[in-house]
């Protein structure tokens, strides 16, 4: 049965995610509203999905003063948004389904969920992740116990360098001030993950990492604020912004720097806007490499690294039982089994399993989130959204206390730093 929904950020990942479902799925969802502060976008948005004029809105204020337009309510804003138009769209009535993060501070992400229990509204945080056929594999294999217990595991992710210098540093998520940590901003769906397949909060975290890369002092002798604007090193430097943006491609990245993807306003966007700067005179903090050390609760043991500067974006999984061993590469969707039998002893046999993507965004993760959502929707099945919910906020809870480890130098005990924000 198709569902309507309301849309408030009508961005990229409203467009491309959100949107894009609704198109690929019109007998389950249907977009009947749209609030969106950028003309071209709304309007964009509003043609590609039949929204009448009057169901567009300039802000998500505007369309939050209206009586409720629809049981659904998909929230793309911005990270720094999310918490006051969450809270204006659960006090509506509207069943939510919020990008990640769920917002940039712990009394925030516990202010949403709060208002999601008090009202029994439907919260559903975009983490795609869980909803791959990869990690939904990899929880099968330990829910049937195939390495026996998990005693420790090891995940990393590897941005890709010029994933790393488009969003966090020339792009939206340069700044904690104006975003939010790089471990909460990119890594939130990793320490999701790290909460979802451990089964047990966490005790207690470590972190270490840096801005080491992306400063000031490492641009090149004599180069400009801007690359337009004749940097010497342009033939050879990586990270050299008409290389990005003024070729052949106009999908992502390269239509974030412009709502015209025409080569004459890419051209204009690298002079005036953020993405035509220097990346090494951007005036970005957040880091760009960290190590993460956690224990949960059941002791079962977790390291994560995450590194702008490698060569192509993956992520990567290790986790070691008591009857076997576990490896995996998300973007190849290999698994590795090995188990701890006597025939194994002098030779190293794992059983590979495949597992093949799903269609959509994120390996088919932004099809399986929307679908779990719609679901429970459907099913009334507000026990399992509930659940969804805590893991997430966990989940975000480790990214918080990661950041506040690496800024102090500290080993923080999970349990005192949840009470600082009221979580017990």
């Amino acid at each position: 049965m198709k569902k309507e929904a309301v849309l408030i950020g009508a961005g990229e990942r409203g467009r491309e995610s959100s949107g894009a479902y609704a198109i690929r799925f019109p007998e389950k969802l249907k977009f009947v509203a749209v609030a969106e502060p950028d003309d071209n976008k709304r309007e964009r948005f509003a043609q590609q999905h039949g929204i009448s004029d009057e169901d567009c809105f300039p802000c998500y204020e505007a369309l939050f003063e209206k009586d409720r337009l629809a049981p659904l309510c998909f929230n793309t804003t911005m990270d720094r948004k999310h918490l006051d138009s969450s809270i204006m769209a659960l006090e509506k009535g509207y069943h939510l389904f919020l990008e990640k993060p769920m917002a940039t501070d712990p009394q925030s992400c516990l202010r949403i969920f709060s208002q999601a229990l008090k009202s029994r509204l439907m919260v559903q945080v975009c983490h795609p992740l869980r909803y791959t056929g990869f990690y939904k594999k990899v929880k099968e294999l330990l829910d049937q116990g195939e390495i026996g217990e998990i005693v420790s595991f090891t995940m990393e992710e590897n941005v890709c360098y010029w994933h790393y210098a488009h969003s966090f540093v020339r792009g939206n998520w340069a700044r904690n001030d104006k975003s939010g940590p790089f471990i909460l901003t990119k890594c939130c769906h990793d320490m999701d993950i790290a909460a979802w397949l451990s089964g047990s909060p966490v005790k207690k975290v470590s972190s270490i990492g840096s801005l080491r890369f992306f400063r000031g002092e490492n641009a090149p002798e004599g180069a400009p604020e801007r690359c337009t604007q004749g940097c010497p090193v342009e033939k050879e430097c990586p990270f050299y912004a008409p290389a990005y943006y003024l070729g052949e491609n106009t999908g992502w990245p390269v239509g974030a720097i412009s709502g015209d993807t025409s080569l004459k306003a890419r051209k204009e966007a690298l002079e005036k806007s953020p993405y035509g700067r220097c990346v090494f005179r951007c005036g970005n903090n957040v880091a760009d490499h960290q190590l993460v050390n956690a224990e949960f609760a059941n002791g079962v043991m977790f390291n994560f690294a995450v590194r702008a500067l490698s060569s192509y974006p993956y992520r990567s999984i290790r986790i070691v039982g008591t009857k076997g061993e576990l490896r995996g590469h998300f973007e190849k969707g290999e698994i590795a089994i090995t188990k701890f039998i006597p025939e194994y002893v002098w030779s190293y046999k794992p059983e590979i399993i495949e597992v093949k993507p799903d269609v959509g965004a994120h390996m088919g993760g932004d099809t399986g989130v929307i679908n779990h959502f719609l679901r429970c929707f459907e099913e009334d099945d507000y026990e399992a959204m509930k659940s969804s919910l805590k893991i997430a906020l966990e989940g975000h809870m480790l990214s918080f206390a990661a950041e506040e480890a690496r800024t102090g130098s500290n080993i923080l005990s999970l349990k005192d730093f949840k009470s600082r924000f009221g979580i017990f």
